[in-house]
């Protein structure tokens, strides 16, 4: 298949399966937008099956939503995916991708307009030498190649004066190719979008269930955190995640946190909204205090405050690399979580003594389900579920099932005590 679209795939599929793959694919998306560092995701591998069914199911839930601020967002970030993954071609994928368009058409019965421009420049990507020039170094001003298509087909490209018109045909030179198939992928996307027939969904509970999760999803990640002051810290913590509310105590109890930790509390404060003149402020204040106990940590402000204050500057992205660096997600806080009293998930590495503590104000039938989860091994549903019976009996966690993290904890926790005030 290809990551062109042209047909989606047949079959049955599981409909938690389903949901599994559609949440995957707009988490990956917003990492697509957000210019974070791309991290390998089985559902969204180029042209496989999981990826051309969490495509065209996207595709299903943005004609049901009718929402245009939605619409755009996705239709955006699916073109920002395309756009990399073409540009990323070596000349012999290129060669295949263009083939795999090719025997897509040749498969339909009637061809638009539209997707008669892609087979015409298919055509000439599908060779070796073209592609191989293509994937060279090459430059939009190149005219070693051209095409010629009605000037209908690329308007686009028309309005910026970038193709040559004779009798209404364009010649599209070489260098701007990609460029086209880009605007080719845009326009099919968007005709999908605004022709495609989805009325009988409307009666599918199934499909409508989606649409409400994902929809809650967006919204939820819209919604920006008030700033977090330094001050504020103590009293924000009473919405914090058990796993990240257990670093906050150890902090104020011993004034001093492990490297990975603090690493981590940190970027979860900065994620919820903390700027980084009151991070600063924040670990000023800690760690000028005499440490309490024994710890690994033996450094202290005044010595080392260069160090301490350009580590939080690149956590910010403002040294180094310049990468702004996101908050951890729980199955991350699992897989290196350490069994140590210090961090990791209470759900996983804490014994009920040292769990309970943390799950401040659990009924007895909550914390049993809890206990039972964590037997099953099912760390992030015992957080989920200790979140909803705490703050909201909503289901606006839903939403949060997949990729859940410590900041998607809070925002539903403190989400919830504003709707309560």
């Amino acid at each position: 298949m290809s990551f062109f679209y042209l047909t989606p795939v047949k079959g049955d599929l599981p409909v938690h399966l389903l949901e599994v793959i559609l949440f995957n694919r707009v988490e990956y998306l917003k990492t697509i937008l957000s210019g974070k560092p791309i991290i390998y995701n089985e559902y969204v591998v180029d042209g496989s099956i999981y990826d051309n069914v969490g495509h065209f199911t996207l595709c299903v839930i943005l004609i049901l939503c009718e929402d245009r601020e939605f619409t755009e967002y996705i239709l955006k970030s699916e073109l920002e995916l395309f756009r990399r993954r073409l540009i990323s071609l070596s000349a012999y994928e290129l060669r295949s991708f263009a083939k795999k368009i090719l025997k897509s058409i040749k498969k339909q019965n009637k061809v638009a307009k539209l997707i008669e421009s892609v087979q015409i420049l298919c055509q000439h990507l599908m060779l070796k030498e073209v592609a191989q020039h293509i994937c060279s170094v090459h430059n939009s001003a190149c005219t070693v190649h051209s095409i010629h298509v009605n000037f209908k087909q690329c308007l686009r490209l028309v309005a910026r004066r970038q193709v040559e018109l004779t009798n209404g045909v364009a010649t599209i030179p070489c260098g701007r190719w990609l460029q086209y198939l880009i605007t080719l992928f845009r326009e099919n996307l968007i005709n999908r979008i605004n022709t495609t027939d989805v009325a009988p969904l409307k009666s599918d509970a199934r499909i409508m269930e989606l649409l409400h999760k994902i929809k809650k999803d967006y919204n939820l990640s819209k919604v920006k955190p008030n700033v977090l002051l330094s001050r504020d810290v103590d009293s924000a913590s009473r919405f914090f995640p058990p796993c990240m509310l257990n670093l906050h105590q150890n902090l104020r109890r011993r004034h001093r946190l492990s490297h990975t930790q603090r690493f981590h509390y940190s970027l979860f404060l900065k994620d919820i909204g903390m700027p980084i003149e009151e991070s600063v402020e924040f670990w000023r204040a800690e760690y000028r205090l005499h440490p309490n106990g024994h710890h690994s940590c033996c450094h202290n402000w005044e010595k080392d405050e260069k160090k301490y204050v350009y580590g939080i500057r690149h956590m910010y992205g403002l040294e180094g690399s310049r990468r702004n660096y996101p908050s951890v997600n729980c199955s991350t806080i699992q897989s290196i979580d350490n069994s140590c009293s210090e961090g990791g998930c209470p759900f996983k590495s804490f014994d009920y003594q040292n769990m309970v503590p943390l799950l401040k104000n659990c009924s007895e039938p909550v914390l049993s389900q809890i206990v039972e989860l964590k037997k099953k091994g099912l760390y992030t549903n015992a957080c989920m579920f200790f979140m909803q019976n705490s703050y909201s009996k909503s289901d606006s966690c839903d939403s949060c099932s997949f990729n859940f993290t410590p900041v998607k904890y809070y925002s539903v926790a403190s989400k919830s005590n504003e709707v309560k005030l």
